[in-house]
């Protein structure tokens, strides 16, 4: 990009959280209205609806629903000469049954999901509306995907199904994610989220399938984790038991191995399953180990264009950058060799637990990051670099 097109995007960039503060209410309330939905991972039909009508109101023409569920809506631009993908994921990781009623106050806006993934979804919703009134009409094609399928089990399967049949090219994506303000990831890690279930036959053993998990766990401790591909373990949750009286009969034990060499996690795979079968020998005991999700390492360098562009956005916008780099949310990106970015609209506490909430005045400053995102990759050439091979 000519550095005067820059300017010229970055002085109008200066100028989007005022303009966007008088346009607030809209965002709160969209994200009010699609928090209060439930919408547990493969259950999002009803907020999928929601969102599609909501974007008919705002003048989208091109609004449906594909064989998955995911809810799409195109913005044709003025050449259409690329498209932008933006994706925010619909579901959340709270059953139905939680209460889902959202509090607004003037500060704060509380209720379990509404930072991952309610904001991103509502910001999603919102963005026509916004651009309509911000008198921003892009060049490029906008693709706006509300994804299913995306959170634990689901494995992004919404994306990566959308991806796969996309008769549309797609030259740049961009996933909304609730927060943290400053995130702003462009390469994925490779992973693998676990599942180990321990069922213990009482007609042969009185062991409890606790017991075993925490020799499952001890086990998964003592796996050498290489440090120069800067591999981690997470125990992310456990279930067993149904009183303290009686020795559990089974249970489940959830983890995460992260790294960033795919052959590492191929290596540890392996040795995990072998782990549970030498677990499984004794007598009564069942423990399996089953692979729920999985990303693989790519993503662009630093130096390409779209970071740049972004990077510059963040600088302007005064926005504090966050650490890491990686996130698995561009995996899915990665396998079609398309660049794309993971941005965070705001700051959250509680994340992942039914006290969970968002910031109202950093969410201002979030929404014009990702307006001036879309108008450096829109005015600037080398922005809409592909890595497509």
């Amino acid at each position: 990009m000519i550095d005067s097109q820059m300017s010229k995007i970055l002085e109008e960039v200066r100028t989007f959280p005022l303009e966007l503060e008088k346009l607030k209410e809209i965002v709160l309330a969209n994200l009010v209205l699609i928090g209060e939905i439930p919408a547990p991972t493969g259950e999002e039909q009803q907020r999928i609806s929601f969102v599609m009508e909501r974007m008919v109101e705002y003048g989208v023409e091109m609004c449906a629903t594909d064989e998955l569920g995911n809810g799409l809506a195109f913005l044709p631009g003025r050449k259409g000469k690329q498209t932008i993908l933006i994706v925010a994921h619909a579901d959340t990781p709270f059953p139905a049954n939680v209460d889902h009623t959202f509090s607004v106050n003037s500060t704060e806006v509380h209720g379990p999901g509404v930072a991952d993934n309610s904001l991103g979804v509502a910001v999603l919703t919102s963005l026509p509306f916004l651009l309509d009134k911000l008198k921003i009409q892009l060049e490029s094609n906008l693709l706006l995907l509300t994804s299913v399928r995306n959170l634990n089990q689901g494995n992004q399967e919404g994306l990566k199904f959308f991806l796969a049949n996309s008769k549309q090219p797609i030259d740049v994506g961009i996933v909304l994610e609730g927060a943290p303000l400053g995130r702003l990831n462009f390469k994925s890690i490779a992973s693998l989220g676990g599942l180990v279930s321990c069922q213990i036959n009482r007609r042969i053993s009185q062991e409890s399938a606790i017991k075993i998990l925490c020799q499952v766990i001890s086990s998964l401790n003592s796996i050498p984790l290489p440090q120069e591909t800067h591999t981690f373990l997470t125990l992310g949750a456990i279930q067993a038991g149904v009183s303290y009286k009686y020795p559990a009969r089974h249970g489940r034990l959830q983890f995460q191995v992260r790294s960033s060499s795919d052959d590492t996690i191929k290596e540890i795979t392996g040795i995990i399953y072998n782990l549970l079968d030498n677990i499984s020998q004794q007598p009564g005991v069942s423990a399996h180990f089953r692979q729920i999700a999985s990303s693989k390492c790519g993503g662009v360098d630093s130096n390409h264009p779209l970071v740049l562009c972004a990077r510059k956005i963040h600088e302007v916008l005064k926005i504090t950058p966050q650490d890491s780099i990686y996130s698995p949310a561009v995996s899915a990106f990665v396998e079609h060799k398309i660049p794309a970015l993971c941005i965070g609209l705001t700051e959250a506490e509680n994340v992942n637990y039914e006290d969970e909430f968002i910031e109202i005045e950093p969410l201002i400053v979030g929404i014009a990051q990702l307006i001036g995102i879309l108008m450096a990759i829109d005015g600037g050439r080398q922005c809409k670099t592909s890595t497509r091979g």
